[in-house]
């Protein structure tokens, strides 16, 4: 049947990322049993590392990771027995095209927070793409875009338009994301530290925001202001956006370290 055995994946730190791997694996579980395929809703970036971990302890699964365009963030998972024939995966998401407000005056949580207003779980909502501009994208299932669309007025204190828009269309549309170099030197690979110069804050302000569940790094909450990093990590706060640790440079003379960190913008 395919079935993974008890020590496919190991338990992990944080009680929603254990409920998650449980719920998962029984997913999968059940889509070898029924011979039949599994959509989950939008899982973010952490929540998809544990999927992929469990995948590794199941024979004849296929599994395809899909938001709606190829840099998606949060995706849905779909989870078939291999002998299945294959999905189009862009039935599994949709998108609306929100336009009528001024430029540089709304943000992702002006966005994220109104479609939260109307009942709406967090976990059906897929990545909202706003660069700033008069339109914005917002990725959802399939099953909520009328009720969105339709219940839907306002950003903030700006009336919306809602259009829905084709995937396939949608994807040329979304800009590239932006790259910022950071560059400076730091005492030590801190989580702290590392984070303060990726992001431009002091470690007394960043040690309450670690300590509060506001950090990530590589989308695992830590809440150890002095966990230590490495080039290649991945570091986000709640808000601001993430960091790259792209490369070090060796050392200065008193001994402090030459980062070069990227920042998406």
């Amino acid at each position: 049947m395919g079935r993974s055995n008890n020590e496919s994946f190991s338990k992990y730190p944080i009680f929603a990322e254990n409920k998650w791997a449980d719920n998962f694996k029984s997913m999968v579980e059940s889509s070898l049993e029924k011979n039949k395929k599994s959509w989950t809703s939008f899982t973010d970036p952490r929540q998809q590392q544990i999927a992929r971990d469990i995948l590794k302890g199941f024979q004849e699964v296929r599994a395809i990771f899909f938001g709606g365009y190829p840099a998606a963030e949060r995706v849905r998972i779909l989870i078939a027995p291999a002998s299945l024939p294959p999905t189009h995966e862009e039935d599994a998401v949709s998108c609306l095209s929100l336009s009528g407000f001024p430029q540089g005056i709304l943000n992702h949580r002006d966005f994220l927070g109104s479609v939260l207003a109307l009942g709406i779980k967090r976990e059906v909502i897929g990545d909202i793409i706003h660069s700033g501009g008069e339109n914005a994208f917002v990725f959802l299932i399939p099953e909520i875009v009328s009720y969105v669309r339709d219940n839907l007025q306002k950003i903030g204190y700006y009336t919306v338009e809602i259009t829905e828009v084709e995937i396939d269309a949608v994807q040329a549309e979304i800009p590239a994301k932006r790259l910022k170099e950071i560059k400076g030197t730091v005492p030590s690979m801190r989580l702290d530290v590392v984070a303060g110069l990726g992001f431009g804050l002091s470690r007394s302000r960043i040690a309450p925001l670690i300590r509060g569940e506001q950090v990530k790094l590589n989308y695992q909450v830590i809440r150890q202001p002095s966990k230590m990093v490495k080039v290649g990590d991945l570091i986000s706060i709640i808000g601001k956006g993430r960091v790259e640790i792209a490369d070090s440079k060796g050392e200065t003379r008193k001994g402090r370290i030459h980062l070069l960190l990227h920042r998406v913008m």
